[in-house]
Protein backbone atom coordinates (compact mmCIF):
# COMPACT_ATOMS: atom_id res chain seq x y z
CA UNK A 1 0.00 0.00 0.00
CA UNK A 2 1.41 3.13 -0.95
CA UNK A 3 0.50 6.37 0.68
CA UNK A 4 1.11 9.90 0.72
CA UNK A 5 0.42 13.17 2.92
CA UNK A 6 0.49 16.88 1.41
CA UNK A 7 -0.18 20.13 3.93
CA UNK A 8 -1.10 22.51 1.89
CA UNK A 9 -1.56 26.37 3.58
CA UNK A 10 -4.12 27.03 1.41
CA UNK A 11 -5.87 24.19 -0.49
CA UNK A 12 -5.31 24.89 -4.37
CA UNK A 13 -8.21 24.72 -7.06
CA UNK A 14 -6.55 21.74 -8.33
CA UNK A 15 -4.53 18.91 -6.90
CA UNK A 16 -1.64 16.71 -8.20
CA UNK A 17 -1.61 13.49 -7.86
CA UNK A 18 1.36 11.66 -8.22
CA UNK A 19 1.62 9.68 -11.72
CA UNK A 20 1.81 6.00 -10.11
CA UNK A 21 -1.63 6.49 -8.11
CA UNK A 22 -3.26 7.69 -11.81
CA UNK A 23 -6.19 5.21 -13.18
CA UNK A 24 -5.96 3.01 -9.45
CA UNK A 25 -8.68 2.28 -7.07
CA UNK A 26 -7.76 5.27 -4.45
CA UNK A 27 -9.03 7.20 -1.67
CA UNK A 28 -8.73 11.06 -1.15
CA UNK A 29 -9.11 12.34 2.09
CA UNK A 30 -9.33 16.11 3.00
CA UNK A 31 -9.43 17.18 5.98
CA UNK A 32 -10.04 21.48 6.71
CA UNK A 33 -8.11 22.39 9.79
CA UNK A 34 -9.95 25.42 10.59
CA UNK A 35 -13.12 22.98 11.95
CA UNK A 36 -10.75 21.28 14.13
CA UNK A 37 -10.36 22.62 17.39
CA UNK A 38 -6.44 22.86 19.11
CA UNK A 39 -6.30 21.41 22.57
CA UNK A 40 -3.09 22.33 24.27
CA UNK A 41 -1.50 19.22 25.01
CA UNK A 42 -2.45 17.50 28.45
CA UNK A 43 0.51 16.84 30.64
CA UNK A 44 0.04 14.13 33.39
CA UNK A 45 -0.73 15.89 36.33
CA UNK A 46 -4.06 17.06 34.34
CA UNK A 47 -5.03 13.90 34.88
CA UNK A 48 -4.95 13.87 38.46
CA UNK A 49 -7.99 13.19 40.57
CA UNK A 50 -9.63 11.58 37.18
CA UNK A 51 -9.71 7.72 38.12
CA UNK A 52 -11.70 6.81 40.64
CA UNK A 53 -10.55 5.26 43.66
CA UNK A 54 -10.34 0.98 43.60
CA UNK A 55 -12.57 -0.78 45.55
CA UNK A 56 -11.12 -3.00 47.62
CA UNK A 57 -9.64 -6.64 46.89
CA UNK A 58 -10.98 -9.94 48.93
CA UNK A 59 -7.71 -11.82 50.32
CA UNK A 60 -5.89 -14.18 48.06
CA UNK A 61 -5.21 -17.69 48.97
CA UNK A 62 -2.06 -18.87 49.63
CA UNK A 63 0.06 -19.86 46.99
CA UNK A 64 0.02 -24.06 46.60
CA UNK A 65 2.90 -25.63 47.20
CA UNK A 66 5.54 -27.06 44.11
CA UNK A 67 7.67 -29.83 43.60
CA UNK A 68 10.96 -28.61 43.15
CA UNK A 69 11.61 -30.18 39.41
Amino acid sequence: MNATKKVYEKIPDKINIPKEFIHKKGEIIIIVDEDIPREKKKLLKDFWGILPDFPERPLQKEYEKREIL
